[in-house]
């Protein structure tokens, strides 16, 4: 927003802070009136009384949509385009020159210029300034549409019906079906819509000598309210029919009346007026403020859930730590163990090998002793036959 600079935009200047506020508070350039102040003061003037409307010329008219759309142009025409997706009469301010100026981009959306369409929110602006593709359904609720620029050139066609008949073409919204193949809705047209708000507009040119078919006005709105984007004009052809109107309608007296009409807005009564502005900001403040404590709320019980879940965490990992050095313990005491057990292992071969030693040993002995005890006996006793017979069955493999 800081680096728009345009005749036909406000001039952002920057931001404060006020004590008690946490939200900061943008700072713009001072402007008299709004467009939609201008056409539908609140509350409504006695009737029969000289208003500022009163003075408000079809010349001025021209002149006041030429400045919305030459900031529209700017806006469009940049070298990263900004789509503004909330114009309206509320978005239009006027300065003490009866100069307009577009207001409040806080819903604008810069689109690169290689996209054809962006996809965004749908209905992002007031009702009834909206195109109908920016509330064509999508496939899921969170899907979002696709358009493009043309929604505020539709958007600028609904402010010139306003602008020129003088009555808001406040017609809801109706249950019409979209056509995704086409492109459109199924149904009654924006024009047919709102049929009976541009026979205001017919009045309004018929009381200045002004109305024909074929009347660059009528054309504009024909045009921009188009149901179908790629047959709305482009802002440069919206410049050239309203620079034809501009040529074709008598300003005598324009001068004049831009006076009468600035001095009628700087001396009207704006007390009731700036207690509704003051009323709506405490409102808003108030909402604002009750938001903020249920998100400072939701803070603090989102922090407290952060804190126990460090506690839990940071007692689960010494729980962790603890068994980590347990396991460390035990598998030390299985290593030391499973080293006894080897060590244990191999000291039972050894000592049953030197028993199968020891027993082979004792045999053989043993068989010596046999076959020397039988030599013996036979020496002694030459006779001794029986005895040799008997110890040949176990000593078979002795000589004797």
């Amino acid at each position: 927003m800081s680096t728009l600079r345009h005749p036909n935009i406000v001039q952002f200047l920057g931001v404060a802070f006020f004590p008690g506020s946490r939200l900061p508070a943008l700072v713009m350039e001072r402007l008299l009136t709004s467009l939609h102040d201008l056409l539908a003061p609140d509350p409504p003037p006695p009737s029969g009384a000289v208003t500022p409307l009163s003075f408000f010329s079809m010349a001025l008219k021209c002149s006041v949509l030429h400045n919305v759309a030459c900031g529209l142009a700017y806006l469009h025409e940049r070298s990263s385009p900004v789509i503004h997706r909330d114009l309206s009469a509320r978005n239009v301010l006027l300065d003490s020159e009866m100069v307009a100026k577009i207001a409040d981009l806080g819903v604008a959306r810069i689109v690169p210029r290689v996209r054809a369409a962006a996809t965004m929110t749908k209905g992002p602006g007031a009702l009834v300034y909206m195109p109908p593709e920016a509330f064509a359904p999508t496939r899921s609720n969170t899907e979002k549409s696709k358009y493009d620029a043309s929604i505020d050139v539709f958007s600028l066609g609904v402010v010139a019906i306003f602008t020129i008949g003088e009555v808001f073409p406040c017609d809801p919204l109706e249950h019409n079906y979209f056509d995704e193949k086409r492109g459109e809705l199924l149904g009654r047209t924006e024009l047919q819509r709102r049929a009976e708000y541009m026979r205001y507009v017919n009045e309004q040119l018929r009381a200045c000598g002004q109305l024909r078919g074929d009347h660059p006005l009528i054309r504009l709105i024909q045009q921009c309210l188009h149901n179908l984007p790629a047959k709305r004009p482009g802002i440069r052809e919206v410049l050239r029919l309203l620079e034809e109107a501009r040529a074709g309608v008598r300003d005598e007296g324009s001068e004049r009346n831009k006076r009468e009409l600035v001095r009628a807005l700087q001396t009207q009564p704006r007390n009731q007026n700036l207690e509704r502005v003051l009323r709506d900001l405490v409102t808003e403040n108030a909402h604002l403020q009750s938001r903020v404590q249920a998100k400072d709320t939701e803070l603090a019980a989102a922090q407290q859930r952060l804190r126990r879940n460090e506690e839990h965490l940071q007692a689960t990992e010494r729980e962790n730590q603890t068994l980590r050095q347990e396991l460390t313990r035990k598998e030390t005491e299985l290593t030391r163990k499973e080293a006894e057990v080897t060590r244990a292992e191999e000291t039972i071969r050894r000592e049953q090998q030197q028993i199968q030693e020891e027993t082979e040993l004792v045999q053989a002995k043993d068989r010596e002793i046999a076959f020397f005890s039988i030599k013996l006996k036979r020496s002694v006793y030459p006779e001794f036959t029986g005895y040799e017979y008997q110890y040949s069955s176990n000593f078979t493999h002795l000589n004797v």
